[in-house]
């Protein structure tokens, strides 16, 4: 009797433990470090603003005879977009501009895609690449 308790007690420490083990382990989900204007010219992976992220609807722009396309990645939880670019040679230049204030720039990437800082989503926000020109085309206004 005093053996089967013992064991008794023993496995419901090893299931306790294991149970702990795997609470500390398991994936929490990222907290967003900026909300809104706060978010604007900050980077969103380390903000923690890509994980619900995704792509605005009908926000895609891109130049006259090729090039990378760009899009509007949005984080609700933020409450901020970025402008996100395809992979691409070198020499493409794109931005999220802010309607009546500032632009922020990226550089498509040959191995990854890449992205702007942030913008707060309070503010009417597009996306825009350079075209073989060095004029910029534009999507619309969100």
């Amino acid at each position: 009797m005093k053996l089967r308790r013992s064991l008794s007690c023993a496995a419901a420490a090893l299931v306790a433990a294991t149970l702990c083990v795997a609470a500390a382990h398991a994936p929490a989900e990222a907290a967003s470090h900026c909300k809104g204007n706060a978010c604007t010219g900050k980077n969103p992976q380390t903000q923690g603003c890509g994980t619900d992220a995704h792509d605005l609807p009908k926000s895609a722009v891109r130049a006259p005879g090729g090039g990378p396309t760009v899009r509007l990645r949005v984080s609700n939880r933020c409450s901020a977009a970025w402008a996100r670019a395809d992979k691409a040679d070198h020499g493409w230049l794109f931005k999220i501009e802010i309607k009546g204030g500032k632009s922020y720039h990226g550089n498509p990437s040959r191995n990854a895609e890449t992205y702007t800082a942030m913008v707060g989503t309070g503010n009417a926000y597009r996306a825009c690449i350079q075209d073989v020109d060095k004029q910029w085309e534009c999507g619309r206004w969100f």
